[in-house]
C-alpha cells in the first residue's frame, strides 16, 4: 500500500511537471507585440554634414504618422522598444552623362544600422542594416545640386524608416524567421 501511494504521487507530480512544462514552452515562444517605441538620437558616422538631422526628421515622420505605433517621449519600462539609428555610409556616384561626358545625374546610397533595445537593457535584441538609394540631378548651380543631394538623403532615410516599421510589424505578427 505504501509503495502504491508513492508511485501515484510520483506519477501525479510527473504529470503536473510535464503539463506545466508545455504551457511554459508555449508562453516562451510567444512573440511580444512592438507598439511603444522611443526614438533615440541618431548617430552620424559619415562625413556628410547634417545626416543625423535628416534621419531624425525621417524617423519622426515615419513613426508619428503611422497609427500602428505609439511614440513615447520617455521610455516606459516593460513596454517601450528603443530604436537607436546610426548612419553608417553615404556614397554617391554618377549614373547619367550628357554628350560631353559631364555628369548630369547621381545615385546616392545610404546605409544605416538600427538597433532595437528593450528599455532597461544595455544590449540590443535585434539589429538591422538597411540600405536605400535615390537619384538626384547634377544640373544647375553648386548650391542647387547640394540641396538636391540633401533632399535625396532625406528621401532615402524615409525609405529606411518605412522599411524598419514594416520589419517591426513582421516581427510582431510572427512572419519573420
Amino acid at each position: 500500500m505504501w509503495l502504491l501511494n508513492r508511485i501515484l504521487v510520483i506519477a501525479l507530480l510527473t504529470g503536473v511537471a510535464v503539463s506545466s512544462g508545455c504551457s511554459t514552452l508555449k508562453y516562451a515562444t510567444k512573440k511580444e507585440a512592438i507598439k511603444h517605441v522611443y526614438i533615440a538620437p541618431v548617430t552620424n558616422r559619415t562625413p556628410e554634414e547634417g545626416a543625423d538631422i535628416f534621419f531624425s526628421k525621417a524617423a519622426d515622420e515615419a513613426f508619428y504618422t503611422d497609427s500602428r505605433f505609439m511614440v513615447d517621449m520617455q521610455p516606459i519600462p516593460d513596454e517601450t522598444i528603443i530604436i537607436k539609428p546610426t548612419v553608417k555610409n553615404i556614397s554617391s556616384y554618377s549614373v547619367g552623362y550628357n554628350i560631353y561626358d559631364q555628369a548630369i545625374e547621381y545615385k546616392i546610397n545610404v546605409t544605416a544600422t538600427i538597433k532595437l533595445i528593450k528599455y532597461g537593457y544595455k544590449h540590443p535584441f535585434k539589429t538591422f542594416t538597411i540600405s536605400a538609394y535615390e537619384f538626384y540631378s547634377a544640373v544647375g548651380s553648386p548650391s542647387e545640386v547640394e540641396q538636391r543631394k540633401k533632399e535625396a538623403i532625406e528621401a532615402a532615410a524615409k525609405k529606411i524608416f518605412r522599411e524598419l516599421g514594416e520589419k517591426l510589424l513582421e516581427e510582431e505578427s510572427g512572419k519573420s524567421n
